[in-house]
Parts: C-alpha cells; structure tokens; sequence
C-alpha cells in the first residue's frame, strides 16, 4: 500500500503564487505613491532645518548670514536649483558671496534622491538673515518636486520664519 507524500501539489502552489502577484501588483501603485511622499517629507524636513540653523546663527552671532545653492567652490551658484550642495557663511558686507574661506561656516551637501529637486522663487537665488532673524528681501519659496511633479512648499516669510505645505494634487515641477 502506498502513502501519499504531505505537501502540496503544482497545481496548488501555482495557484497561490498567482494569489500573491495579483496582491504584489495591486500594492505596488499604493506602494510607489507612499515612497514619494516619504522623500517630499524628507527632502522638506532637511530644507526647514538648514533654514533654521541659518537663521538660528545669525542671531547668536549677531551678524547678517547667508544660504544659498553652492557651485562647489566656496561660491554661490546664482541660479533657482537648490537640489546640489548648499553653502552657508557669514556676509556682513551684504555682497551675496563669501567674503573669504574663513567666512564660510558650513558647506551642506545634500543627500537628497536623485528624483527630488528643489528650486526656489524666480529671482530668488539665495536667503539672508539678518542679525534679529529677520529674511532680508522678499518671502522665498522653495518647490520641492518628485518624479518631475511639484508636491510640497517651503516658504521663508520676511520675519524669518518658514512654514511648509505638501500639495493634495501634484502639479509640474517649475523650471529651474
């Protein structure tokens, strides 16, 4: 007399296997859309913090201080791409640049996907802090966009203070 072997037969295990991809493949859309606003919530947390320690150190030193996109060699880049590496430094003579190396407190490098950009207001290629925190200039806007759509805010206002929004519905990314 012969026992059957315990376990599952082909027909059984190719029908869970199709189970499982109908259920992958109707989760990947959900999945992908939460893995973009993980990287818009990201990307916006670590722009609010590089603006708040930029206005944070003007006030203790007590002396204007600027944040713009860098070029990578100690210079501002001048442009609206705020997606590279940024630059912070000390500008009391209000030049827009780094008077010398000495007066540049940090060069931030970024670590942002490399679907993220971030572009700020037209005309509107760096921010300065004065003294009493106060954002020299008018209010900026930085555009945080994934995957070529715009899907949240970082606005400066002219007390210094920022408040972010992330979008219901994306929109195009505005070019830099």
């Amino acid at each position: 007399m012969r026992k059957d072997a315990p376990g599952y037969s082909l027909v059984e295990t190719a029908a869970v296997a199709a189970v499982v991809a109908i259920a992958c493949g109707l989760a990947l859309p959900s999945f992908k859309e939460a893995l973009r606003r993980h990287r818009v919530a990201t990307a916006m947390h670590l722009v609010s913090a590089q603006l708040a320690q930029a206005r944070s150190t003007a006030i203790t030193r007590r002396m204007p201080v600027t944040l713009c996109p860098s070029r990578g060699d100690g210079r501002c880049a001048g442009g609206t791409d705020w997606s590279g590496d940024w630059l912070l430094f000390l500008d009391p003579a209000r030049t827009g640049q780094p008077a010398s190396e000495a007066d540049v407190l940090r060069n931030i490098r970024q670590p942002f996907h490399p679907d993220v950009r971030v572009v700020s207001s037209t005309g509107r290629h760096r921010v300065r802090y004065q003294p009493d925190g106060r954002n020299s200039g008018t209010n900026l806007t930085l555009r945080v966009c994934v995957g070529g759509q715009l899907r949240g805010e970082v606005v400066v206002n002219n007390a210094g203070r920022t408040r972010s929004q992330r979008l219901e519905r994306p929109q195009p990314c505005p070019e830099s």
